[in-house]
């Protein structure tokens, strides 16, 4: 295991306010006068009031209506919180330093802002601010979950890279924001979202409550970091150097030049293959599942440390082929926005499976420059449309 950082929810992670919260926006909708069941609202929970409020009332909700709703829900949590004692869940102080013994920083990621913030700590009798070695809020992001922009602004306060992190939350938001972050996400059934519901978001693994994730810390930081070395962009630099090589090949032998290689934890590069379209007349010939086909018994059916890096982004097969091998991260060079695979596909139910962390736009300039250079010296009419499209969509 080689996780430096871990990113904390407190909303339903830490402290039990979700009912809470949603008693605030049943309130608020009411001073709107809008009659919204609380069961309803619940079901947005985790999301910010610029989500929150269009996806209760719909898309068409204007800016001044979605701000002055989230205004009043400001308030009227404001006014529980003065009233109520939040009750925070069993074994936060222990998890915090259990993860200081192996450390490991932690980072709070709140949708809430400042005000709000202190006033569920001040209910809760228990400053978090104190246990965490960051914290950013809803005032350090453009964008509320599920956007990825508070585990994004986690990872820079923590100054590491996302495959040095995971995030612990108990909403779907926390599950799908984590993923586009390419952090991995570690569940906990607190908030009140059920074991296939968090799955389904693309949690790694689900856990009661933070005193539960506490007796088994170790395996879940071994399920969210599980091979020995620190996945850094050094590391994941060099491996995509490893791929370029594997592109180059493919481009010697008339083949659009997309390369891939397949590493263990430690970073030992285990298969390699590019791009075979043109040679095998088989389409499903991607670099990606040539480089599969090389790991064939190479690699123990139980490893869960795998580590796929290629050029170009995934499509839908080869990221579907990831999971089934139980990949743990993938690393890309240039982004593929026609054929895309790492945002399309659903988390795989199979407890063999597993959903990998994805790290995109490593040197994607000289993944991007192989494209060009194959257009200058091969540019076969049959493949000549799908890379103009491909430097179209990212130059």
């Amino acid at each position: 295991m080689a996780l430096d950082g871990v990113i904390l929810d407190v909303d339903g992670t830490l402290v039990d306010t979700n009912a809470w919260h949603v008693e605030a926006w049943v309130r608020a909708f009411a001073a709107g006068g809008y009659r919204i069941p609380a069961d309803r609202i619940a079901l947005e929970v985790g999301k910010g009031g610029d989500h929150l409020v269009p996806a209760v009332l719909g898309p068409h909700t204007g800016r001044r209506e979605r701000e002055g709703l989230s205004e009043t829900q400001k308030a009227a949590f404001l006014e529980i919180a003065a009233h109520e004692r939040f009750t925070v869940f069993p074994g936060v102080p222990e998890l915090f330093s259990a993860l200081r013994q192996r450390r490991i920083r932690t980072c709070l990621a709140t949708s809430s802002d400042d005000r709000h913030l202190d006033a569920t700590l001040r209910s809760a009798g228990l400053d978090l601010r104190e246990l965490a070695d960051e914290v950013v809020t809803r005032s350090d992001a453009a964008s509320s979950k599920p956007s990825p922009d508070l585990i994004e602004a986690a990872v820079d306060a923590l100054g590491i890279d996302p495959t040095q992190c995971a995030m612990v939350g108990d909403t779907v938001y926390d599950g799908q924001a984590s993923r586009r972050a390419g952090v991995v996400c570690l569940g906990l059934l607190s908030g009140g979202s059920s074991a296939e519901e968090l799955m389904a978001a693309g949690m790694r693994s689900v856990w009661r409550d933070t005193g539960h994730l506490v007796d088994e810390l170790d395996l879940a930081l071994e399920l969210a970091s599980p091979g020995p070395g620190r996945l850094d962009r050094p590391w994941a630099e060099r491996l995509m150097r490893e791929a370029l090589a594997a592109a180059r090949e493919g481009l010697a032998r008339g083949e659009v030049p997309i390369g891939s290689v397949i590493a263990r934890g430690d970073g030992t590069v285990v298969a390699r293959g590019w791009n075979a379209l043109r040679s095998t007349r088989d389409r499903t010939s991607h670099a990606e599942m040539v480089a599969f086909r090389d790991a064939a018994g190479r690699i123990p059916e139980d490893a869960r440390d795998v580590v796929l890096v290629s050029t170009l982004e995934p499509c839908v097969m080869c990221t579907g082929a990831a999971m089934e091998a139980a990949v743990d991260t993938i690393v890309y060079g240039l982004p593929a926005p026609a054929d895309s695979g790492t945002t399309r596909v659903r988390p795989p139910e199979s407890p063999d499976s597993q959903l990998p962390r994805v790290v995109g736009g490593v040197l994607a300039d000289e993944c991007r420059a192989l494209f060009h250079e194959w257009l200058r010296v091969n540019g076969n009419p049959s493949q000549r449309p799908f890379v103009e499209q491909l430097l179209a969509l990212t130059d």
